[in-house]
């Protein structure tokens, strides 16, 4: 059986202090916020579960490794740590989490997956998802909940993807499949392959550490980069960013036409609920789920979490806290942060996380499918002036074999139309293979026939992109 390298075995250490950065996305700048100002002095610990929380301005990271690798001065061996907040004060790591729009105004942590260390003393054992962690932010107290469903294998290791957690369940050294787990009814549904049945695909086909990031009102889903297992080949976003999506509504929205995998569309403006998930949770494509709470009820002490899925948080609509360029380039002035709420949560949220292979590889989407009405329609736009895409039309052309394992020293030449958008799973490391003439999205992008361009923000000293001619992102 073969794994790739542990990236906490590869030798080097970590030359300087643990610094908080942060990024300007629109006036493309770092800035170094030196060490955080706390006593004791945290550990710095690597392959965590971390979520980032645009709409309250919060950020969460739970457990990790700790190795002198990571931690300038670390002499001990290689730790997995419980700092941060901890469900259940058992160190973790490689795990996954995110945020929804539940509870009270900051919102929830669902946490699953990974690797824990029962005894606290050193031993390593998967994190089984039958059962996940729920993190209330504003009580700051955790629930752990017991699942039900077609319950995915332990995985670790992930961003997309991952690494066995021994022993396999399966003879198989990756996976490739997609579950969905409904909230508050803590459901486990498989969507992809053969959602209605228990296909897998071959190990070549599963590969680690992409990245995922839904867009456009969580709709759609973006799956970038990666690194296959079983073969050398790598994912082509290295050479042409090329990206896979994952329709979280089926295509086009429809609901149950059985397609996931297709081209992006920039044109969608709300998400739906996937029969996959209606058919188990009741309700349409627009919501409504009848099943509202586990099966057997929530566990014991849970009382809390119940209701906590009963209430619908109001949250204050986050302002600049910095000048911010208007359309026509001249900054507008400062804002302050809005002392009061503004708008209110739809009743419905989809958030994406990926999950790592029980050997290998899967995607888990996590669903919230609330007691009421509708899915989510994303609040309007509240990025002004320079962050602010137009797009007139639609792309046309699609893929033809897909964009995934090729050979890091094999470039694909021109850009053909195609005929059929297909799955990242789809190809053979290595296989020739035609790609659309849809480009990238953070390009600018002149639609067929119209001529019309979706333009990058507008970047100080007038230049459309952080990119000069010659420096282009390398994945």
């Amino acid at each position: 059986m073969k794994y790739p390298d542990r990236p906490w075995g590869s030798p080097g250490f970590a030359q300087e202090p643990y610094s908080l950065l942060s990024y300007d996305i629109i006036y493309d700048k770092w800035d170094d916020f030196g060490s955080p100002k706390i006593a004791p002095p945290p550990k710095v610990a690597s392959y965590g579960a971390g979520v980032g929380v645009s709409e309250t301005g919060m950020g969460y990271y739970l457990g990790g490794w700790v190795t002198n690798a990571s931690m300038s001065g670390w002499s001990n061996g290689r730790t997995m740590t419980s700092n941060f907040y901890t469900p259940d004060k058992q160190p973790r790591a490689e795990g996954g989490m995110v945020w929804i729009p539940a509870g009270d105004s900051l919102g929830m942590l669902v946490y699953l997956g990974g690797i824990v260390d029962p005894y606290e003393n050193g031993t390593e054992a998967p994190q089984p998802f039958d059962e996940v962690f729920v993190f209330d932010t504003m009580g700051n107290s955790w629930s752990t909940q017991k699942t039900t469903g077609i319950i995915p294998q332990n995985r670790r290791h992930y961003l997309w993807g991952g690494l066995s957690v021994q022993p396999p369940v399966v003879n198989a050294t990756s996976f490739n499949d997609i579950y969905i787990l409904t909230l508050p009814s803590f459901t486990w549904v498989k969507a992809y392959p053969d959602h209605k049945g228990n296909a897998t695909l071959p190990p070549e086909y599963g590969h680690y550490s992409a990245s995922c990031n839904m867009v456009k009102h969580m709709s759609q889903l973006f799956v970038i980069g990666g690194t296959y297992t079983d073969t050398d080949a790598c994912d082509l976003a290295v050479n042409a960013w090329a990206m896979h999506n994952f329709w979280t509504g089926t295509l086009h929205n429809e609901g149950d036409n059985e397609t996931y995998w297709a081209l992006y569309d920039p044109d969608i403006t709300k998400n739906v609920v996937p029969a996959d998930v209606y058919n188990v949770t009741g309700g349409n494509k627009d919501g409504g789920a009848k099943v509202v709470s586990p099966k057997g009820g929530f566990d014991t002490g849970n009382k809390p979490l119940q209701d906590l899925f009963g209430r619908r948080p109001e949250i204050a609509e986050r302002t600049p806290t910095r000048a911010i360029p208007s359309a026509t380039g001249s900054p507008k002035a400062t804002a302050s942060p809005s002392p009061h709420p503004k708008s209110k949560l739809s009743v419905g949220a989809i958030v994406g996380i990926a999950v790592g292979g029980a050997a290998g590889l899967a995607l888990v989407l996590l669903v919230w499918f609330y007691i009421g009405k509708r899915v989510i329609r994303r609040r309007e736009a509240r990025r002004h002036s320079a962050m602010t895409q137009v797009h007139h039309g639609s792309y046309g052309g699609s893929v033809t074999g897909p964009p995934s394992a090729v050979s890091p020293q094999t470039w694909p030449g021109s850009w053909t139309m195609g005929s059929e958008p297909v799955s990242p799973q789809h190809a053979t490391p290595h296989q020739a293979f035609s790609l659309s003439q849809v480009p990238p999205t953070e390009l600018p992008t002149e639609h067929p026939g119209t001529h019309d361009v979706s333009e990058l923000p507008q970047y100080p000293g007038g230049s459309k992109s952080p990119f000069s001619s010659t420096e282009r992102p390398h994945g």
